[in-house]
């Protein structure tokens, strides 16, 4: 089972391989949703782009999807957790309290 740290937070969970970085945060109370977000997202479905994340190392996850190339394309460290998939020991920086 892969272990993710949730750096900010001081938060180490063992998850699921493959199991969605979102309902990870979310079950574990890691704030992933800021400022309006919290109240009006997507609910996971990648329209949004405001749960960003920054993931070390990369190769942890799954690539990127189409939603993350268009939202993200000129900040290529950055992830969205409704989009990331985890395969192996990871640590998150969420962005929340981070101006962007």
């Amino acid at each position: 089972m892969p272990t993710v740290r949730f750096e900010r937070e001081n938060k180490t969970v063992q998850v699921e391989e493959g199991e969605s970085l979102r309902y990870v945060a979310l079950d574990h109370d890691v704030p992933i949703y800021c400022h309006i977000y919290k109240l009006g997202n997507c609910h996971g479905n990648g329209l949004c782009g405001s749960d960003r994340v920054q993931i070390t190392p990369s190769t942890a996850v799954n690539p990127r999807t189409v939603a993350e190339r268009i939202h993200l394309r000129k900040k290529p460290d950055l992830r969205l957790a409704c989009q990331v998939q985890v395969h192996a020991d990871c640590t998150i920086t969420t962005q929340c309290g981070r101006k962007r």
